[in-house]
């Protein structure tokens, strides 16, 4: 391992989490409206009063800043607006898991999905085959991916039966073990479908890098040697090409992350993509706030794993 490689991505990352943090503080205040007008507009001037000051929202903005800054790093991300007395840190806790178990799904199914077809396209590029590929992977690209979930919904829920309408387990069903596994798989079916749209551009990726590296001398080198056609395609190209691959996911992973808010809240699934367009109608800026750093968070760690794999697939990388 490069240590001095090591410590300068963790320096970088912590750097990116510090613009997120003042860029999660700044966003919600410059939407239209004011969280003053939002919760104490229509009550009484006395009960205004109390609760503007409750929430700190009399204070100047360099003084919520600071407030802000100070208890981010506690840990204390605040009390929710809409949802008080309940802390923004329980809300997040509750809906976190559900958002990593749709993104996470999406991911594992899609790369893989991508690295293969994107290598049949690329060794058969010019071909029917691949022709037909590209159609695909183009019309995924092309087609926005709130329209493609409530397609989805529409014809496999509210036509066919096939599956929920709404949420991540059946209410009160009383499930337990693998029949509550089962029920909540039922459940994200539809919206991972949703999120694989970024299929397409995994697999053009992939298939664009295989024919530059297919034109590479050492892939000639191995062909005139007598190697096999697998051993070309998968040891020496397929290898080689999937590095540009494992890069495009850290960089399309802030784009499924986008795309969960859509998602789940066409398919009323309990996400953080819920909490924050809930937040956004109520003006709730603690869990804005909350929501965008955790999204952040985990963003900024999913790629600095795909810096390690990355570092792993080619030791020639000297950072």
């Amino acid at each position: 391992m490069n240590w001095k490689w090591l410590i300068r991505r963790l320096g970088f990352m912590l750097m990116v989490l510090a613009v997120a943090v003042i860029l999660n503080f700044l966003i919600p205040r410059l939407m239209p409206g004011s969280a003053k007008q939002a919760y104490a507009g229509k009550l009484p001037e006395a009960v205004q009063v109390k609760i503007i000051a409750r929430f700190g929202l009399d204070k100047s903005i360099w003084e919520q800043f600071v407030l802000y800054i100070q208890n981010t790093l506690k840990g204390d991300l605040g009390m929710s607006f809409s949802n008080h007395p309940n802390s923004v840190t329980y809300m997040i806790g509750n809906a976190l898991p559900w958002t990593l178990f749709l993104l996470l799904t999406a991911t594992i199914i899609t790369v893989p999905l991508g690295y293969v077809f994107g290598v049949i396209a690329g060794w058969r590029a010019g071909s029917k085959t691949d022709t037909g590929i590209q159609i695909g992977s183009l019309s995924l690209l092309a087609t926005p991916l709130f329209w493609i979930a409530m397609v989805l919904l529409y014809v496999f829920s509210a036509q066919l039966g096939w599956f929920p309408l709404r949420g991540a387990e059946t209410a009160y069903s009383g499930y337990t073990g693998l029949k509550w596994v089962g029920d909540v798989l039922w459940h994200a079916v539809l919206p991972v479908l949703a999120l694989m749209t970024l299929f397409g551009a995994y697999e053009m990726i992939m298939r664009n890098t295989m024919v530059t590296t297919l034109r590479e001398n050492y892939i000639i080198t191995a062909e005139a040697k007598g190697a096999s056609e697998n051993r070309v395609k998968y040891k020496h190209a397929a290898r080689n090409a999937l590095l540009p691959l494992i890069t495009s996911v850290g960089i399309r992973f802030a784009t499924i992350v986008g795309g969960s808010v859509f998602v789940e809240n066409i398919f009323s699934y309990p996400g953080i993509g819920s909490l924050i367009f809930d937040a956004v109608i109520s003006y709730d800026f603690p869990l804005l706030q909350g929501a965008f750093l955790i999204f952040s968070i985990v963003t900024v760690v999913v790629v600095f794993l795909l810096d390690l794999v990355y570092l792993r697939l080619d030791p020639r990388i000297r950072y």
